[in-house]
């Protein structure tokens, strides 16, 4: 009897040295993009390396290994307590479903994510560190000495591409132990991101555009053009063309400036506005124009001007650096439905806004446009490759709002006085045959009223009601 329970339990040991063994088990995945990491997974643990700052991290599921050179700091997956200094690390998580393993963040309130369960709660790592907060890893876009060994650098700039920057949600996966799964969302967010680009290929007449910004440094104004590979490339993907000219040198003269940008359909802007209310003023001020209805500019004649933070917390704080950087599809979409609007009629800008707009309309990120529960950031719509759109109804209706519906009342109105006399006499002719009606119609109804009533009268004669009234002659009566 004892061996036979001896053999059941060491089976026993062995299923949950195996069970544990295989919840445990490294994703193998592979970089597609060059990104500026890598990840190498051994048996007993994975090398996630940082080719930009040149850091190795350890990653390990039960023990850490020993007699493994070059790892610059070590890491039990997976990770349960997050802090971030970034907030595209709150973006990643959300992409990830990890959100409610966020419990820090450097200044909390100006985190966008509805679904962090409450900001207020999270430990503010301005004031406390990584250790006494006691967390597992810090997702940071800078080496802070408070975060010790638990800092983990992401990118946040514009130095990498659209693409590029979002396959590093398979770099935080890793941490978690679903760098599969993280490849496998960033698989979809690429084909549907390429699939747009590719659409955009057929465009006749691909419009001008480009991302601009403002800098005052002391006394000296600067106006640039944005070409590092985010703002490029996006552009680019959109559809857009010309878009890689580099502002003149020195970017202090406003004047070239101008004349640079003056053959753009639409101009989107990444400069620090602080006049809520009046910042299409303030804007203009910056850039130099005084009187931009008449600016040989075609953009500011529309007022094709667009910012990027359109969509916000209610403290005011931008959620693109937060969920649009992890999910480029969707903002190469707001880019087409700004520069070629007839390629996806239905549908609506997340984070691009007109800043020429009559109301500085934006939209608060909350339960009515983000369900927590079926999350957009993990849902990647599809895209169906066309090879038919090539923009030209759209370049036919370019130019159709206010400034259209003017030329067209203008053209009415030249019409009208040039057959002024004719329409003068419809009108009158209208009068007269209107009051010719109504004479008419009152000498009908004055006949049928003297029929009806002398029709009465000799019926009330002939069955003799009419003697009390003195209506026994009644064909005497009522004659005119």
């Amino acid at each position: 009897m004892r061996p036979l329970v001896f053999a059941l339990l060491l089976v026993a040991q062995q299923s949950l040295v195996g069970t544990a063994h295989a919840a445990c088990t490294l994703d193998k995945v592979e970089t597609i993009t060059t990104p500026g990491f890598t990840i190498d997974t051994k048996d007993d643990h994975q090398v996630v390396e940082d080719t930009i700052n040149k850091i190795k991290y350890g990653l390990f599921c039960e023990n850490q290994p020993s007699n493994v050179d070059g790892i610059d700091r070590w890491f039990k997956i997976p990770v349960k307590s997050v802090g971030i200094r970034t907030p595209i690390g709150s973006g990643f998580l959300e992409a990830l479903g990890k959100t409610s393993t966020l419990k820090a963040a450097a200044s909390p309130s100006s985190l966008t994510n509805p679904c962090i369960a409450n900001v207020g709660s999270l430990t503010d790592l301005t004031s406390t560190s990584a250790t006494d907060a006691k967390l597992d890893v810090v997702f940071s876009n800078k080496e802070e000495d408070t975060d010790g060994k638990l800092s983990v650098r992401v990118p946040s700039d514009d130095s990498l591409t659209p693409l590029q920057l979002a396959e590093w949600v398979v770099f935080v996966g890793a941490f978690f132990n679903e760098a599969k799964n993280a490849a496998a969302l960033f698989k979809q967010i690429k084909s549907a991101y390429e699939c747009h680009t590719g659409n955009m290929k057929h465009l006749k007449n691909p419009p001008h555009a480009y991302w601009v910004q403002y800098q005052k440094t002391g006394d000296e104004k600067h106006y640039q053009f944005l070409t590092n590979a985010y703002e490029k490339n996006m552009l680019a993907d959109a559809g857009a063309t010309n878009n890689t000219k580099e502002a003149p040198s020195p970017d202090t003269d406003i004047d070239k400036f101008q004349s640079a940008v003056e053959d753009a359909e639409a101009v989107f802007d990444q400069t620090e506005l602080t006049k809520d209310g009046k910042k299409i003023s303030e804007w203009l001020e910056n850039f130099g124009y005084k009187d931009a209805p008449n600016s040989k500019a075609a953009f500011l004649k529309q007022r094709e001007i667009y910012r990027k933070d359109g969509y916000r917390n209610k403290n005011g704080n931008s959620n693109f650096p937060e969920f649009a950087l992890v999910r480029p599809d969707l903002v190469l979409q707001d880019f087409i439905s700004i520069l070629e609007p007839e390629y996806n009629k239905s549908y609506t800008a997340t984070w691009l806004w007109k800043l020429g707009s009559t109301t500085e309309s934006t939209t608060i990120i909350g339960p009515d446009n983000y369900d927590c529960k079926a999350p957009w950031m993990a849902t990647v719509p599809t895209c169906s490759p066309r090879t038919d759109f090539t923009g030209e109804t759209d370049n036919k209706s370019k130019g159709s709002g206010k400034d259209s519906e003017k030329d067209s009342t203008s053209e009415g109105n030249d019409k009208e006085k040039k057959s002024g006399s004719g329409r003068t006499g419809k009108i009158v002719g209208g009068i007269i045959g209107a009051i010719v009606l109504i004479a008419l119609g009152f000498v009908a109804m004055h006949y049928y009223n003297r029929h009806r009533q002398q029709t009465r009268l000799r019926g009330l004669s002939a069955g003799g009601y009419g003697e009390s009234i003195g209506l026994q002659n009644a064909s005497s009566y009522n004659r005119v």
